[in-house]
Order: structure tokens, then sequence, then C-alpha cells
């Protein structure tokens, strides 16, 4: 985490193998996860989950392109060696046999073996497509940093928004089966009327019919936690046992009180779509000049250092060391029409980069803001909802004394018990949809980070 929170820092990380490794031996010695909070699964996620560890792996891989453009521009220096037989027809019966002298008066010899070892160095000179490729590999060194943060992002939001889930089934459980155990009693307490004679039938079977209905909707509930724990096992990458439940009500001065244009312009320095597209422009751009730089000249100073070993040799074949130095250029003239084609391409797709940035910026303004607006209302929503289910209790109690007083039918007390449940479960969706509508604002402000998860970990406790 020091490491990932260097790049988010200075967007460079020249440890992560170490990272890598270190998740690695964790891996290997961690035991089943026991989850308690959401800031230990999250921490048992980045070291077990594989989609994350492949995306750092991918993100070393991509970094190396940028060492390979380099070495593009220095010094290429290797070992150099041939052996080449040459044989030349017809034969020059005037050339005597140097590889024998004893038989003079034979046929010459016209052919002879050359063994040749050196060292070639070769150094770009003038090379307008090397420095622009170079330069094109920095830019996508910067757009992998900020891909990788941005998985980053995806892993938090993604972990954050399942336990939140897991919490939530687990909280609408609870809800449920409080509502189940009050029936439960009221059906015991009408059932005992009846035998007495003091109740009508129909007032126990609505009572029952009641109980049965929640008594479903807990089983489907139960399915739903082993659904929403089985999904934050994937990510986590260890199975999940017990989670501790919902502390209610969370704090909900989360997001500090301020104008919406301030959390845009926050969304415009910080937002990774609009970085990554910025850098995918600037990307585009260094491509047209890589493609422009075909169109110069190519100048590369080459040398070498061999030694020649000759066989059968003739006056002019002298064995001995060879020393060369020289400077290569190469220069187009006509190309059949592919770089200015190429050219053509590379501003196109220039302009399309362009669009994109276009697209994304408005996106992430509309998602800032969508985010924000959510915020306020879900914070609304539950002072609202917290009123509601004070209400709806009272009504409850009331209409339970106005049925033992024979002023309210069973229907009434039924009707009113349910409504103030329902509220009860209307404000824990309220909740959950208030954090998760802040960790929606944190992503699109790009301040989702460690300290989100803390922030969220606090609130659950």
């Amino acid at each position: 985490m020091k490491l990932l929170n260097a790049l988010i820092n200075r967007r460079l990380i020249d440890g992560m193998p170490w990272l890598l490794l270190a998740g690695c031996v964790a891996t290997a010695a961690s035991p089943q996860a026991s989850a308690k909070d959401l800031w230990h699964l999250y921490q048992v996620a980045q070291r077990h989950n594989g989609n994350w560890a492949g995306q750092q792996y991918d993100y070393l891989a991509n970094q190396k392109n940028e060492i390979f453009a380099l070495g593009d521009m220095l010094p290429q220096v290797g070992l150099q060696g041939s052996v080449k037989h040459n044989q030349f027809y017809p034969k020059d019966d005037n050339l005597g046999d140097s590889g024998n002298s004893s038989n003079s008066g034979s046929s010459g010899s016209s052919g002879n073996t050359v063994t040749q070892v050196g060292v070639g160095l070769r150094q770009a000179l003038f090379r307008a497509d090397k420095w622009a490729a170079y330069e094109k590999s920095v830019l996508a060194s910067q757009a992998n940093d900020i891909q990788l943060l941005q998985q980053h992002q995806q892993l938090i939001e993604q972990i954050s928004k399942a336990y939140l889930y897991v919490l939530r089934t687990q909280a609408m459980t609870e809800s449920l089966g409080a509502e189940y155990q009050a029936l439960k009693a009221q059906d015991a307490m009408m059932q005992a009327r009846l035998a007495q004679g003091v109740a009508a039938r129909v007032d126990t079977e609505e009572t029952r019919a009641r109980l049965e209905s929640v008594k479903a909707g807990l089983a489907n509930n139960e399915v739903a936690i082993v659904n929403a724990k089985q999904q934050l096992a994937l990510l986590v990458g260890q199975p999940i046992n017990d989670i501790d439940g919902l502390k209610l009500p969370p704090n909900l001065d989360l997001v500090a009180t301020k104008s919406i244009d301030s959390w845009l312009q926050q969304a415009q320095r910080h937002n990774l779509d609009i970085q990554l597209a910025q850098t995918q422009v600037a990307i585009a751009n260094k491509q047209v000049d890589f493609l422009k730089a075909n169109v110069y000249p190519r100048v590369d100073l080459v040398g070498n250092v061999s030694y020649q070993d000759y066989s059968h040799n003739s006056p002019a074949a002298v064995d001995g060391s060879n020393y060369s130095i020289g400077v290569e250029v190469d220069f187009p003239f006509y190309t059949g029409g592919r770089t200015r084609a190429g050219i053509e391409q590379g501003n196109l797709q220039a302009q399309a980069a362009y669009s994109r940035l276009s697209y994304v910026y408005q996106a992430a303004m509309t998602q800032t803001s969508q985010a924000y607006l959510n915020v306020v209302a879900h914070k609304a929503t539950i002072g609202a909802q917290q009123v509601a289910v004070d209400a709806n209790r009272r009504v409850a109690e009331a209409s339970k004394t106005g049925y033992d007083l024979g002023m309210r039918s069973m229907v009434d007390t039924l009707l009113a018990e349910r409504q103030y449940h329902a509220a009860k479960r209307d404000l824990i969706n309220a909740y959950f949809d208030y954090l998760s509508a802040y960790i929606d604002l944190q992503k699109a402000t790009g301040n989702l980070n460690d300290s989100t998860v803390k922030v969220l970990d606090n609130q659950l406790l």
C-alpha cells in the first residue's frame, strides 16, 4: 500500500515487484478470512484478489515499453562473425594454387574461404522517428499509471458496495425477523381469543396470512444474504464467515457542505477518466509526430572492428584486422503514398481522441453532479423516513389499542403494523443509498482511496 500511495502522489511505482511479492507470500500464509469490518476485507482483497494481482502484473509489463524505446536510441553493440566460401567460374588457370604449392602446373584455384569475427557499433545520430517513439512511450507510461489507479478505485468501489449490500440484506432480515416475531405473538394471541370465543375466525386468518407472507420474505432474504456473501467472497478472494451488523444511524455529514460548483471543479482536477482521456490525446498527437518523422532523413553512425582470415590466399587477400567507421543516411523520397496516408490517419485518430475527451469530460461532470445531488437527496430522505418511522410506530400502537377496545378491525391493525415495518425498511434502504452515493461522489471527484474505506468502516462499526 505504501508503494501504491507513492503512485497516487508521484505517479510512479519503482518498487511494485516487492508489493506483488509480498502479496504472494501473504496469499500462501494467510488463513481463511474471518471478515469483521470493511477495512479488514479490503486488506485481504489486496492480497488475494486474482484480478487485482493480474492488473498489477500487466502494469509492470507495460512499464517496460519505455525502457525499450529508450534503449533503441542508445548505442547498439554486438558481436559479429561469418564464414563464407567463395567460388568463381570459369576458373582462371593463371592463378596459382596458393593453398597447395607442390601441385605446380595443375589448374589454378578460383575459390577461397573467408572467416571473419568482430564487433559492430550502430548509434542513432538523427532519428526523429526514434525520438518521437520514446516520447510516445513516456506518455503511454503515464497512461499506464492512471489506468492502475482506475483499477484500484474500481476494486475499492466493488468491495465497498458488495460489503454494503451484505449489510443491507442482513439489516432487512433483522427487520423482517422483528416483524415476524411481532406477528407470531399476535397470531398466538388471536388463536387464544378464538378459542375463548372473543375473536372472529376471519381476524385470525388475516393474522396468519400476514405471518406466512413475512416468513416467505425471510426465506428469500436469507438466500439474498448467501448470494451477497458469495459475491463479496469472489472479490476478496477468501470465504466470508461473519460480518458485523450495521451501526444505525451513520454520520450524515460525510460530505462537506459546499456548492456543487466546488465539486465540479474538484472533478475537473482529479477525475481519473478525464486525466486518462487527456493523456490519450497527447499520445495521439505524438503518434502524428512519429508518422511525420518518416519524411526526415535517418542518420546513423556505424563502426566495425573485425579480423579476417583467408584460406588459399592470393596476393590480394591478406589476413589481418579491419577497422571501419562511417555515417549511414537513409532519406526516403517515394514510399508509394504510405507516408502521406499514415499522417492523415494519425490526424484523424487525434481528432477521435479529442472527441472522446469531450465526451468523457461531460460524462464526468454529469456523474459528479448526479452523485452530489443523490447524497443531498438521500440525506433529506433519511430525515423524512425517521419521522415516518416514528409516526407509523404511533399509528401501529394506536391501532392495537383500538382493536382491543373494539374500535378498529384486525385488517386495520395488521395494515398499520405492516406500514410501520415497511417504513423501517425504507429507512434502512435510505441509509445504504446515502453511503453508496457517497462512494460515487468520491469516485467522480478522484478521491476514492484508502481514506474513503476508513471513513466508511468507521460508519459501519
